[in-house]
Protein backbone atom coordinates (compact mmCIF):
# COMPACT_ATOMS: atom_id res chain seq x y z
CA UNK A 1 0.00 0.00 0.00
CA UNK A 2 2.75 2.32 0.65
CA UNK A 3 4.62 2.16 -2.12
CA UNK A 4 1.55 2.20 -4.41
CA UNK A 5 0.95 5.33 -2.32
CA UNK A 6 4.26 6.99 -3.49
CA UNK A 7 3.76 5.78 -6.74
CA UNK A 8 0.59 7.27 -7.85
CA UNK A 9 2.32 10.45 -6.06
CA UNK A 10 5.12 10.43 -7.76
CA UNK A 11 3.36 10.31 -10.97
CA UNK A 12 0.69 12.69 -10.51
CA UNK A 13 3.29 15.11 -9.86
CA UNK A 14 5.57 14.72 -12.79
CA UNK A 15 2.16 14.73 -14.81
CA UNK A 16 1.84 18.24 -13.82
CA UNK A 17 5.46 19.04 -14.16
CA UNK A 18 5.79 19.59 -10.49
CA UNK A 19 9.03 18.54 -9.66
CA UNK A 20 9.29 20.86 -5.95
CA UNK A 21 6.55 19.27 -4.61
CA UNK A 22 7.71 15.33 -5.13
CA UNK A 23 10.05 15.30 -2.19
CA UNK A 24 7.42 16.70 0.07
CA UNK A 25 5.05 14.58 -1.06
CA UNK A 26 7.36 11.09 -0.78
CA UNK A 27 8.70 12.51 3.07
CA UNK A 28 4.76 13.06 3.88
CA UNK A 29 4.23 9.12 3.04
CA UNK A 30 7.14 7.92 4.82
CA UNK A 31 6.00 10.20 8.07
CA UNK A 32 2.71 8.82 8.07
CA UNK A 33 4.05 5.09 7.49
CA UNK A 34 3.98 4.87 11.42
CA UNK A 35 0.26 5.63 11.74
CA UNK A 36 -0.79 3.38 9.15
CA UNK A 37 -3.64 0.86 10.18
CA UNK A 38 -4.06 -2.45 8.52
CA UNK A 39 -7.04 -1.42 6.18
CA UNK A 40 -8.74 -4.03 3.99
CA UNK A 41 -8.92 -4.57 0.45
CA UNK A 42 -12.10 -2.44 0.28
CA UNK A 43 -10.43 0.53 1.92
CA UNK A 44 -7.33 0.51 -0.28
CA UNK A 45 -9.11 0.62 -3.65
CA UNK A 46 -11.56 3.40 -1.78
CA UNK A 47 -8.47 5.23 -1.85
CA UNK A 48 -6.95 4.92 -4.91
CA UNK A 49 -10.47 5.82 -6.40
CA UNK A 50 -10.05 9.39 -5.28
CA UNK A 51 -7.46 10.45 -7.65
CA UNK A 52 -4.94 13.39 -7.33
CA UNK A 53 -7.25 14.82 -4.66
CA UNK A 54 -5.43 13.56 -1.76
CA UNK A 55 -2.19 14.24 -2.85
CA UNK A 56 -3.05 17.80 -3.98
CA UNK A 57 -3.90 18.56 -0.62
CA UNK A 58 -1.34 16.86 1.35
CA UNK A 59 0.88 18.72 -1.00
CA UNK A 60 -0.41 21.99 -0.21
CA UNK A 61 -0.33 21.00 3.47
CA UNK A 62 3.62 20.30 3.43
CA UNK A 63 4.54 23.32 1.36
CA UNK A 64 2.59 25.93 4.19
CA UNK A 65 4.49 23.83 7.05
CA UNK A 66 7.61 24.34 5.56
CA UNK A 67 6.60 28.21 4.98
CA UNK A 68 6.17 28.30 8.70
CA UNK A 69 8.80 26.84 9.71
CA UNK A 70 10.64 29.21 7.67
CA UNK A 71 8.71 31.78 9.50
CA UNK A 72 9.40 30.66 12.49
CA UNK A 73 13.77 30.20 12.15
CA UNK A 74 13.66 33.75 10.85
CA UNK A 75 11.45 35.21 13.28
CA UNK A 76 13.80 33.59 16.52
CA UNK A 77 17.05 34.63 14.65
CA UNK A 78 15.66 38.52 14.88
CA UNK A 79 14.91 38.07 18.49
CA UNK A 80 18.12 36.32 19.66
CA UNK A 81 20.55 38.30 21.91
CA UNK A 82 23.47 37.48 19.59
CA UNK A 83 21.78 39.50 16.78
CA UNK A 84 21.86 43.20 16.81
CA UNK A 85 20.28 45.26 14.36
CA UNK A 86 22.60 47.39 12.26
CA UNK A 87 25.42 46.51 13.67
CA UNK A 88 28.13 44.12 12.34
CA UNK A 89 27.98 40.75 13.46
CA UNK A 90 30.34 37.52 13.23
CA UNK A 91 32.19 35.35 15.58
CA UNK A 92 30.36 35.72 19.41
CA UNK A 93 33.62 34.95 21.07
CA UNK A 94 37.29 36.48 20.39
CA UNK A 95 39.77 35.11 22.14
CA UNK A 96 42.20 37.30 21.10
CA UNK A 97 42.16 41.11 22.33
CA UNK A 98 41.83 42.76 18.82
CA UNK A 99 37.65 42.47 19.28
CA UNK A 100 37.99 40.83 15.62
CA UNK A 101 34.81 40.19 13.58
CA UNK A 102 34.15 38.62 10.19
CA UNK A 103 34.05 42.14 8.87
CA UNK A 104 37.36 43.34 10.98
CA UNK A 105 39.44 40.03 10.72
CA UNK A 106 42.84 41.31 10.75
CA UNK A 107 44.32 37.78 11.30
CA UNK A 108 43.18 37.21 7.68
CA UNK A 109 46.54 38.32 6.58
CA UNK A 110 48.40 35.65 8.32
CA UNK A 111 46.71 32.94 5.69
CA UNK A 112 47.03 34.95 3.11
CA UNK A 113 50.79 35.17 2.70
CA UNK A 114 52.57 35.94 -1.01
CA UNK A 115 54.12 32.68 -2.97
CA UNK A 116 56.95 34.86 -3.28
CA UNK A 117 57.62 35.09 0.49
CA UNK A 118 56.71 31.35 1.18
CA UNK A 119 59.71 30.63 -1.64
CA UNK A 120 62.10 33.20 0.43
CA UNK A 121 61.57 31.65 3.40
CA UNK A 122 62.63 28.46 2.15
CA UNK A 123 65.94 29.45 0.29
CA UNK A 124 66.68 31.68 3.42
CA UNK A 125 66.14 28.61 5.01
CA UNK A 126 68.24 26.56 3.14
CA UNK A 127 71.02 29.00 2.42
CA UNK A 128 71.36 29.27 6.42
CA UNK A 129 69.13 26.83 8.66
CA UNK A 130 70.66 28.52 12.23
CA UNK A 131 70.04 32.15 10.83
CA UNK A 132 66.86 31.52 9.12
CA UNK A 133 65.29 29.07 11.62
CA UNK A 134 61.31 28.23 11.78
CA UNK A 135 61.46 30.07 15.28
CA UNK A 136 63.42 33.00 13.95
CA UNK A 137 61.26 33.15 10.95
CA UNK A 138 57.92 33.37 12.81
CA UNK A 139 59.46 36.52 14.56
CA UNK A 140 60.23 38.23 11.30
CA UNK A 141 57.35 37.42 9.20
CA UNK A 142 54.90 37.67 12.59
CA UNK A 143 53.58 34.27 12.44
CA UNK A 144 53.10 31.22 14.55
CA UNK A 145 56.29 28.64 14.34
CA UNK A 146 53.97 26.15 12.78
CA UNK A 147 52.73 27.84 9.70
CA UNK A 148 56.39 28.16 8.99
CA UNK A 149 57.56 24.76 9.19
CA UNK A 150 54.43 24.05 6.90
CA UNK A 151 55.72 26.50 4.97
CA UNK A 152 58.73 25.07 4.61
CA UNK A 153 58.03 21.51 4.23
CA UNK A 154 55.08 22.47 1.34
CA UNK A 155 58.46 24.29 -0.63
CA UNK A 156 60.70 21.13 0.00
CA UNK A 157 58.81 18.53 -1.55
CA UNK A 158 57.30 21.33 -4.44
CA UNK A 159 61.28 21.44 -4.85
CA UNK A 160 61.42 17.66 -5.20
CA UNK A 161 58.56 17.81 -7.38
CA UNK A 162 60.66 20.28 -9.75
CA UNK A 163 63.83 18.21 -9.75
CA UNK A 164 61.95 15.26 -10.80
CA UNK A 165 59.96 16.65 -13.58
CA UNK A 166 56.48 16.93 -12.26
CA UNK A 167 54.08 19.58 -13.71
CA UNK A 168 52.85 22.37 -11.58
CA UNK A 169 50.11 24.02 -11.71
CA UNK A 170 51.45 28.18 -11.31
CA UNK A 171 48.61 29.69 -13.12
CA UNK A 172 46.10 28.36 -10.63
CA UNK A 173 47.86 29.44 -7.81
CA UNK A 174 48.31 33.04 -9.61
CA UNK A 175 44.31 33.08 -9.59
CA UNK A 176 43.89 32.07 -6.25
CA UNK A 177 46.02 35.16 -5.07
CA UNK A 178 44.34 37.46 -7.42
CA UNK A 179 41.13 36.53 -5.92
CA UNK A 180 41.96 36.66 -2.10
CA UNK A 181 44.85 39.12 -1.87
CA UNK A 182 48.61 38.54 -0.84
CA UNK A 183 49.98 39.68 2.69
CA UNK A 184 53.87 40.22 2.71
CA UNK A 185 53.55 39.80 6.52
CA UNK A 186 51.28 38.72 9.17
CA UNK A 187 48.64 40.22 11.82
CA UNK A 188 50.89 39.15 14.82
CA UNK A 189 49.47 35.82 15.01
CA UNK A 190 50.28 33.91 18.37
CA UNK A 191 48.75 31.63 20.49
CA UNK A 192 46.16 33.03 23.59
CA UNK A 193 44.77 31.58 26.29
CA UNK A 194 41.34 32.37 27.96
CA UNK A 195 42.45 31.78 31.63
CA UNK A 196 38.60 31.19 33.44
CA UNK A 197 37.50 33.25 36.51
CA UNK A 198 35.83 32.25 39.75
CA UNK A 199 34.26 34.56 42.16
CA UNK A 200 36.73 34.63 45.61
CA UNK A 201 34.61 36.41 48.50
CA UNK A 202 36.12 37.69 51.59
CA UNK A 203 34.93 39.88 53.98
CA UNK A 204 36.75 43.45 53.80
CA UNK A 205 36.46 46.92 55.50
CA UNK A 206 35.88 49.70 53.16
CA UNK A 207 39.81 50.67 53.28
CA UNK A 208 40.91 47.59 52.57
CA UNK A 209 38.09 47.30 49.45
CA UNK A 210 40.04 50.39 47.67
CA UNK A 211 43.41 49.62 48.31
CA UNK A 212 43.20 45.95 46.96
CA UNK A 213 42.56 44.77 43.27
CA UNK A 214 41.85 41.66 42.74
CA UNK A 215 43.87 40.10 40.25
CA UNK A 216 43.88 36.30 38.08
CA UNK A 217 46.66 33.58 40.22
CA UNK A 218 47.80 32.69 36.67
CA UNK A 219 49.72 35.13 34.42
CA UNK A 220 47.85 34.48 30.81
CA UNK A 221 51.24 35.70 28.92
CA UNK A 222 53.51 32.85 30.93
CA UNK A 223 50.58 29.85 30.45
CA UNK A 224 50.07 30.73 26.82
CA UNK A 225 53.97 30.54 26.00
CA UNK A 226 54.27 27.52 28.06
CA UNK A 227 51.94 26.12 26.02
CA UNK A 228 53.00 26.99 22.81
CA UNK A 229 55.70 25.32 23.47
CA UNK A 230 54.70 22.15 23.71
CA UNK A 231 52.02 22.63 20.76
CA UNK A 232 55.37 23.37 18.96
CA UNK A 233 57.03 20.53 19.26
CA UNK A 234 54.26 18.14 18.83
CA UNK A 235 53.34 19.45 15.54
CA UNK A 236 57.34 19.18 14.76
CA UNK A 237 56.69 15.34 16.05
CA UNK A 238 54.02 14.97 13.79
CA UNK A 239 54.81 16.96 10.77
CA UNK A 240 58.17 15.09 10.39
CA UNK A 241 56.66 11.74 10.82
CA UNK A 242 53.72 12.52 7.92
CA UNK A 243 56.78 14.08 5.61
CA UNK A 244 58.41 10.86 5.64
CA UNK A 245 61.39 12.66 7.81
CA UNK A 246 61.50 10.30 10.28
CA UNK A 247 60.35 7.12 9.95
CA UNK A 248 60.74 6.88 6.26
CA UNK A 249 60.67 3.11 6.38
CA UNK A 250 57.78 2.57 8.05
CA UNK A 251 54.48 1.96 6.29
CA UNK A 252 52.07 4.86 6.50
CA UNK A 253 48.88 3.03 5.16
CA UNK A 254 46.27 1.42 7.65
CA UNK A 255 47.96 -2.14 8.95
CA UNK A 256 44.73 -3.09 8.94
CA UNK A 257 43.63 -2.70 5.48
CA UNK A 258 46.90 -2.94 3.79
CA UNK A 259 48.87 -6.12 6.52
CA UNK A 260 52.73 -6.51 6.07
CA UNK A 261 53.71 -8.97 4.21
CA UNK A 262 54.81 -11.96 6.68
CA UNK A 263 58.48 -12.39 6.04
CA UNK A 264 60.07 -15.88 5.69
CA UNK A 265 60.40 -17.75 8.09
CA UNK A 266 58.05 -15.17 10.25
CA UNK A 267 58.33 -11.70 11.76
CA UNK A 268 61.30 -10.53 14.38
CA UNK A 269 59.95 -9.75 18.21
CA UNK A 270 60.20 -6.69 20.08
CA UNK A 271 60.47 -7.53 23.85
CA UNK A 272 59.48 -4.62 26.40
CA UNK A 273 60.96 -6.06 29.13
CA UNK A 274 59.12 -5.34 32.65
CA UNK A 275 60.21 -4.23 35.96
CA UNK A 276 61.20 -1.88 38.35
CA UNK A 277 64.52 -2.09 37.09
CA UNK A 278 63.92 -3.57 33.49
CA UNK A 279 66.05 -3.34 30.24
CA UNK A 280 65.70 -1.24 27.25
CA UNK A 281 63.29 -2.66 24.92
CA UNK A 282 65.10 -4.59 22.19
CA UNK A 283 64.55 -7.11 19.12
CA UNK A 284 64.62 -10.35 18.93
CA UNK A 285 65.08 -11.86 15.45
CA UNK A 286 64.54 -15.09 14.20
CA UNK A 287 68.55 -15.91 14.29
CA UNK A 288 68.69 -15.76 18.14
CA UNK A 289 70.41 -12.83 18.28
CA UNK A 290 69.70 -9.40 20.21
CA UNK A 291 69.70 -6.57 18.86
CA UNK A 292 68.50 -2.89 20.13
CA UNK A 293 66.02 -0.76 18.04
CA UNK A 294 66.87 1.68 15.37
CA UNK A 295 65.71 4.54 14.54
CA UNK A 296 62.97 3.85 12.79
CA UNK A 297 61.68 0.89 14.87
CA UNK A 298 61.82 3.41 17.67
CA UNK A 299 59.98 5.64 16.02
CA UNK A 300 57.29 3.59 15.57
CA UNK A 301 57.51 2.42 19.25
CA UNK A 302 57.20 6.50 20.31
CA UNK A 303 54.15 6.44 17.54
CA UNK A 304 52.46 3.82 20.21
CA UNK A 305 53.16 5.17 23.14
CA UNK A 306 50.78 7.12 24.97
CA UNK A 307 52.61 10.88 26.21
CA UNK A 308 50.96 12.45 29.07
CA UNK A 309 50.68 15.87 28.80
CA UNK A 310 48.95 19.13 30.47
CA UNK A 311 45.12 20.44 28.86
CA UNK A 312 45.97 22.66 26.73
CA UNK A 313 42.95 25.15 25.64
Amino acid sequence: MLLRKVARELRHSSRNGNNGLVFCACSSSFSSFSSLSSDDDGNKEEEGGKGGEGSEDKEENDTSKVEMRHASRKNLVSKSWEYRKGEPWGWLYDATPRKETIHNFLSQKNSILSDRVKTKMYLDHKKDPVKYSSENLAKEYMVREQRIMAILALKRREAEWIKNGKELDYDLEARFEAVFGTSERGAGERHYVDVPTYPSFEVLTGEEANERTPGLKVDPEKLAMREERELVKTFKERLDFNTGVTGASLKRESRRKHAAKRPKGGFALLVTPLGKNAKDPYVAPLDGEVRPLNDDEEVFKNQRTIKPRRRIG
